[in-house]
């Protein structure tokens, strides 16, 4: 009984270090919402796939991680849409396969000004 108690843990803190460490590896983007306003519909579009934020509320943030294995080379075209319908759309930074633990910030500011780190 102790060895099967010892093999359920093993493999539960074992998934949980995977499953922590995934957080470290995975590239990511975040978007914070700096405009004084809510933003209603947030997407990021990558090469191969898109991100969904949905709704950001103004002084809030939200972080999506992506594959690591894009397809394609290319950059990060954004789309939000405020609750007082102000389109933010552009693009910024350049994404490629396999990088690891990269950050990407996407500052909404008043303004329609949009700032990417």
């Amino acid at each position: 009984m102790k060895l099967l108690f010892k093999i359920a843990f093993s493999v539960v803190a074992i998934l949980t270090a995977l499953y922590c460490a995934s957080f470290y590896i995975l590239p990511s983007v975040k978007i914070v919402n700096n405009s004084g306003a809510e933003i209603a519909q947030a997407k990021v579009t990558l090469p191969s796939s898109q991100l969904d934020f949905g709704s950001i509320s103004s002084g809030e943030s939200n972080t999506l991680h992506y594959s690591l294995s894009q397809q394609h080379d290319g950059v990060y075209t954004y789309e939000f849409f405020s609750a007082n319908s102000v389109a933010y759309r552009g693009s910024c930074g350049y994404v490629t396969s396999n990088e690891i633990n990269k950050r990407v910030v996407i500052t909404v500011q008043k303004g329609k000004l949009v700032t990417c780190n």
